[in-house]
């Protein structure tokens, strides 16, 4: 089931904490979801008020994170991506501890002295 939908500007909104909002009344929350061509990307239902982002700069923003979006995919296709891209992230490498662990077991190692 997917995760993000593109808002039809016709729908109820319900948002996490249960508040209800009709069409009318979430545009008016967020003007900008009435402005021509732009499209709000929300949450899928039952509860569908759980984000209201900008899908231009959402695809941006996940774009640049490392989200396998490309030019030519379906609005469908980058919430799909998007959703990949949360459900699978990329290996963000070693911590900061590790790498510091690794950096004080090698000076320890280093300062053996050495074997006759």
């Amino acid at each position: 089931m997917a995760r993000y939908q593109i808002w039809n500007k016709t729908d109820s909104i319900i948002t996490p904490s249960g508040a209800q909002f009709t069409a009318q009344e979430w545009a008016d929350r967020y003007p900008w979801a009435k402005l021509p061509g732009v499209k709000m990307v929300i949450t899928a239902p039952p509860i569908n008020g759980g984000c209201a982002m900008e899908y231009s700069a959402t695809m941006a923003h996940y774009k640049k994170a490392g989200a396998a979006i490309t030019d030519g995919m379906t609005d469908q296709e980058v919430l799909a991506a998007i959703e990949d891209f949360e459900d699978n992230p990329p290996d963000p490498g070693p911590s900061v501890e590790e790498r510091t662990a690794a950096a004080l077991e090698f000076l320890a190692l280093n300062s053996l002295p050495d074997e006759v």
